[in-house]
């Protein structure tokens, strides 16, 4: 079904993926896994027979049921033959679209009750066919993404990182349709970091390190006994068991909050998603906001940004309250509440540089003007965020799903936040590469007394990180304990 020999992809810099060879039968599962950066979105992009602006094919070939895919796949083959779900679900729906449109387009038919079987089929009901894209949770996007990607039916489904922004209950959910389509005899080829993910749903898998494959071998093989440094970086980071977090102080008491949220209720569209929340972020501590997909996580980061003004309640800074919408907000408030959001896709601009995104901050919100500081600063904080000095000439098309987020927490520290707000900033990363980037904030929150929130459908984050945990359940807030990860998490 599957055959890729000896393949051979360059950018300016030199090789990205080097004499890359794998064959996977007609229903066969496999993943792709590697370390952000290793190629692994690249391969699978290749596959479908699309390369990134910048690569060229520079050796090999990729075939899909017989039929070449590079350098231009045939047209009937995308979608048909092999269909793609990518890691961001928001850049595969149309935001002027409502899903019933984008989905009947998917069908080739303007069948109503198709489309309604096809939400039902990834776990969605049918009354969100009405929906825009904004109007969903970052886990409802990425499963109506899901059924755009079924809708015809593919032979092959290339699966982009499919459960990175689910929360456990979405996720099994997620894990038992794609089960299902498995055994419906579709192959599946998941590029992901997460070997826990796939556990159970894949036959072998194949691990990538700097454009190479370093280990091909059956699933049970690679997670109980890896042979390569690489594959087994990833199983100990995924398994390492984290030393939970007091909660000593706990939410009230302590030093005063510099950021609070008192009684805000706010709603998306008619559908009122947070009532009366009131929460405190302190310095030096960080509070983890879980809940399933669609309990208004997201909506309460972009409240307390600015972003999305609540109908009712404020917003607290140092006990003053803020502008409710960042535009009326001061420059030094603006600056003193950063956001990183879950898609860095949707606020990196395509056409700006890795250099020009942490330049803008550094000039309008820290007031820097001498171009060597700010290109000194530019390279601190790409070492702070683990990202080569080189990385700042890239564009964001250039850069992986890992590195882009990277990127956008780079970008929010340049302004010296007081408040750093992250939503599911580590759902992209590799585990190696999480650990590293949790061991950062937990090091902001410790040395440089940042406050912080930390939205999370994940007990190895709220375990690494968290001082304090609250669950969104219908609106309102209920206090967890942060030592006990898994009793704060919808499904678990």
């Amino acid at each position: 079904m599957l055959s890729i020999e000896k393949l051979e992809l360059r950018s300016l810099q030199g090789p990205v993926l080097r004499c890359v060879s794998l064959q996977a039968t007609a229903g066969e599962s496999l993943a792709v896994v590697g370390a952000s950066g290793s190629g692994k979105t690249t391969l699978g992009l290749s596959v479908l027979g699309h390369l990134r602006p910048g690569l060229t094919l520079s050796g090999g070939r990729v075939r899909v049921d017989g039929h070449d895919t590079l350098p231009v796949p045939r047209p009937e083959l995308r979608g048909r033959t092999v269909a793609h779900l990518g890691q961001d679900a928001g850049a595969t729906l149309n935001p002027y679209r409502r899903l019933s449109g984008t989905l009947r387009a998917a069908l080739g038919a303007r069948d109503r009750h198709g489309v309604t079987a096809l939400l039902q089929r990834v776990g969605l009901p049918g009354s969100l066919a009405g929906r825009r894209p904004a109007e969903l949770s970052g886990g409802q996007q990425q499963r109506a993404a899901l059924a755009v990607a079924l809708a015809r039916d593919p032979r092959l489904l290339v699966l982009d990182e499919p459960t990175s922004a689910l929360d456990p209950a979405a996720k099994e959910e997620a894990r038992t349709e794609l089960a299902r389509v498995r055994e419906s005899g579709v192959g599946l080829l998941w590029i992901t970091h997460d070997l826990a993910s796939v556990e159970g749903l894949v036959d072998r898998f194949v691990v990538l390190e700097d454009g190479r494959i370093v280990e091909d071998a059956p699933a049970h093989s690679v997670l109980t006994a890896p042979a390569s440094r690489a594959a087994a970086a990833l199983v100990s980071a995924g398994t390492a068991a984290d030393r939970p977090r007091g909660t000593e102080g706990g939410m009230e008491g302590g030093t005063p909050p510099v950021l609070r949220a008192d009684g805000v209720t706010a709603a998306r569209g008619a559908r009122r998603v947070l009532h009366d929340v009131s929460l405190s972020v302190r310095p030096g501590r960080c509070l983890a906001v879980t809940g399933a997909s669609g309990s208004g996580k997201t909506t309460l980061a972009r409240c307390l940004a600015g972003l999305h003004p609540p109908a009712e309640g404020t917003v607290l800074l140092d006990g003053r309250v803020l502008a409710r919408q960042a535009h009326r907000r001061t420059s030094a408030d603006r600056a003193a509440v950063q956001l990183v959001p879950q898609s860095p896709t949707a606020t990196l601009h395509p056409l700006h540089t890795v250099r020009d995104a942490l330049r803008r901050p550094l000039r309008k919100l820290r007031g820097m003007r001498d171009p060597r500081e700010i290109d000194d600063e530019v390279d601190r904080l790409l070492a702070m965020v683990h990202l080569p000095a080189e990385h700042a000439h890239r564009l964001p098309g250039r850069l992986s799903g890992g590195q882009r987020q990277r990127v956008a927490l780079a970008r929010a520290l340049a302004a010296g936040p007081r408040v750093l707000l992250c939503d599911e900033v580590t759902s992209a990363l590799d585990s190696v590469t999480q650990a590293s980037v949790l061991d950062l904030l937990r090091e902001l929150c410790d040395e440089q007394s940042l406050g912080m929130l930390v939205i999370t459908h994940d007990p190895q984050v709220i375990r690494r990180v968290a001082d304090d945990v609250v669950s969104l359940e219908d609106g309102g807030l209920r206090r967890c304990d942060a030592g006990r990860a898994d009793a704060a998490l919808p499904g678990v």
